[in-house]
C-alpha cells in the first residue's frame, strides 16, 4: 500500500509541474507588457509547488498508513533459547508450488506443497493449513497468501485437501459436511511422517492453522497428534466434540473469531453440536494449566487481543476478538490475519 501512495504523490507532482510549464508557455504568447506580471505569478506558483507536493505526500502517507492492515503486536513471550539452523540432508527440491499425493487409510490423499526460495540448506519450520468446508487447498493458499509469507520469512507450507464433494474434514461428532471413510487424523500423521523424512523440516517447529471447519480439524489434531505439534492457530473455527483431549504437554494456542459470525457463531450453536468460543478457550486454559487472569494486550478498531497468563511450560492461550467480524479469514481492516498467525507461530519455538 505504501508504494502505491508514493506513486500517486509522484504523479501529482508531475501533473503540477506540467501545468506550470503550460502556464509559462501561455505567458510568452501574451503581450510583452503582461509578461512581467505573469512571471511574478509563476514565481509564486513555483515556490508553492514544492510545498503542495510535500503536503500531499505527507497526507497520502498518513491516509495509507491508517487504511493498511497490520499485524497486531503479540504479548511478550518467555525468552526461548536461540535456535541454531541445522543443515538439511534431504534431496534437493525445486522451490514453489507442487501438488503431491500420498496413500493414507486406503485412499489417495493430495496436498499442495510450497517451498520457499531459500529452501534446501537448513531445516525450516513447517506450517500445515486446513481449509474450510467446501474449499480447496488452492483456495486456502489464495485467501491466506501464506505462500507469499513463506517466501519472505522462510518456512515450508503444506495445504492438505479434504475429501468428498464438497470437500470436508472429520473434525468431530456432528461436523458439517460428509467425509465418507476418510481418516483425517491418520492422513495428517502420514503427511507429517513423509514430510519430515523427505524434506528440510524442523521437527521442533511444526505449526497447524485452520479456517472454519479446518479450525475444528486443527483442534482435534492438537488433541490426538500433540506430540508432533509445536503450536496451533484457528480462525473462525467450528469446534465439535470428538472425545477426550489429553495432550502430553502444554500447547500454545491462538484463536481469532468475529462476534458477528453467523456460520460458526461466537456463542456456539448447540443444535449443531458446535461449541462456543469461550468454551473452547476455557478448555485450553485448563489443558495448559493457565493460573493467571486474562489480560488485554491489544486494542485497535474493533479488534481486542486477550491473553491468559501463567500457563504451564511457557505455553500461551491468545484470543483476538473482532467485534464486527463475520465468517471470513480477513475479518477486519485493523489487522492482517496471516501476519498475526505467523507472528504467533514465530514466537513459539
Amino acid at each position: 500500500m505504501l508504494w502505491l501512495c508514493l506513486v500517486i504523490v509522484q504523479y501529482i507532482g508531475y501533473a503540477i509541474q506540467r501545468a506550470l510549464q503550460e502556464f509559462i508557455g501561455r505567458c510568452l504568447l501574451e503581450r510583452k507588457e503582461d509578461l512581467v506580471r505573469y512571471m511574478k505569478v509563476y514565481q509564486v506558483f513555483s515556490a508553492r509547488h514544492y510545498i503542495y507536493v510535500a503536503l500531499l505526500a505527507l497526507l497520502s502517507l498518513v491516509m495509507c498508513a491508517c487504511d493498511a492492515p497490520f499485524a497486531a503486536p503479540m504479548p511478550a513471550a518467555n525468552p526461548s533459547p536461540t535456535a541454531t539452523q541445522a543443515p538439511c540432508t534431504a534431496s534437493p527440491q525445486r522451490p514453489g508450488d507442487s501438488v503431491k499425493t500420498i496413500s493414507s487409510g486406503g485412499l489417495k490423499r493430495s496436498f499442495l506443497l510450497h517451498l520457499p526460495p531459500a529452501y534446501g540448506k537448513f531445516l525450516q519450520p513447517l506450517v500445515i493449513g486446513y481449509h474450510g468446508y467446501s474449499w480447496t487447498m488452492q483456495q486456502m493458499e489464495r485467501v491466506t497468501q501464506f505462500n507469499d509469507k513463506a517466501d519472505k520469512v522462510g518456512f515450508l507450507l503444506a495445504l492438505p485437501q479434504g475429501v468428498d464433494s464438497p470437500p470436508s474434514w472429520n473434525a468431530g461428532n456432528g461436523a458439517y459436511g460428509p467425509t465418507g471413510d476418510a481418516d483425517d487424523v491418520q492422513f495428517t500423521h502420514d503427511l507429517l511422517t513423509m514430510l519430515k523424512k523427505n524434506y528440510c523440516v524442523d521437527s521442533h517447529r511444526i505449526y497447524l492453522v485452520g479456517f472454519s471447519l479446518g479450525g475444528g480439524m486443527v483442534y482435534r489434531l492438537a488433541c490426538t497428534l500433540h506430540d508432533q505439534i509445536t503450536a496451533i492457530a484457528t480462525v473462525s473455527g467450528a469446534y465439535y466434540p470428538f472425545g477426550n483431549c489429553h495432550p502430553s504437554h502444554p500447547l500454545p494456542v491462538m484463536e481469532m473469531h468475529g462476534q458477528a459470525d453467523t456460520q460458526a457463531p461466537y456463542g456456539g450453536n448447540p443444535s449443531a453440536h458446535m461449541a462456543a468460543v469461550q468454551d473452547y478457550l476455557r478448555r485450553w486454559q485448563s489443558l495448559d494449566t493457565c493460573t493467571g487472569s486474562s489480560q488485554t494486550f491489544f486494542q485497535q478498531g474493533d479488534v481486542t487481543g486477550i491473553e491468559w497468563t501463567h500457563c504451564a511450560a511457557g505455553s500461551r492461550v491468545i484470543h483476538y476478538r473482532v467485534g464486527n467480524g463475520g465468517h471470513s479469514w480477513s475479518m477486519s481492516k485493523s489487522i492482517n490475519t496471516s501476519d498475526v498467525v505467523w507472528q504467533f507461530f514465530d514466537s513459539v519455538r
